[in-house]
């Protein structure tokens, strides 16, 4: 696999909701972006291990890519688990939207730090204040 593998990992049902619309606004379904969605049972060590084990499924991409939907919080903190035990493989961003999402799925042919890039010089793109 060239590029990165994204992984959308947020509360429940908002992985889901969110990778739904992506399929809808692209007119396809997007079968490349991992969606899980964490129930308020799981702990950080749960999202952890089911991110890993997705990863290993996938045959343990090089460049992995998340979009998580709130800093410090559980989905946030079972992302962090599994990137410190896998040093340089993954970076992403928190705060996921959908036009976030739409345009991490457009440049996910660039490994992680080159998406993460071109994600921050495209702030305009969508984030803009309402008149």
């Amino acid at each position: 696999m060239t590029g990165s593998c994204l992984f959308l990992v947020c509360h429940a049902p908002l992985s889901s909701a969110l990778h739904a619309v992506a399929c809808h606004g692209f007119g396809r379904s997007l079968t490349d972006v991992e969606v899980l969605d964490v129930l308020s049972s799981q702990g950080p060590e749960q999202v952890s291990e089911a991110i890993a084990l997705r990863w290993q499924e996938l045959g343990s991409p090089s460049s992995v890519f998340f979009l998580t939907d709130m800093i410090g919080a559980t989905p946030y903190n079972g992302v962090v688990a599994f990137m410190k035990k896998r040093n340089n493989i993954a970076l992403g961003v928190a705060g996921v939207s959908l036009p976030v999402l739409l345009r991490a799925i457009t440049y996910r042919s660039l490994n992680a730090s080159e998406l993460l890039t071109k994600l921050s010089e495209d702030t305009e793109h969508y984030l803009q204040a309402i008149p």
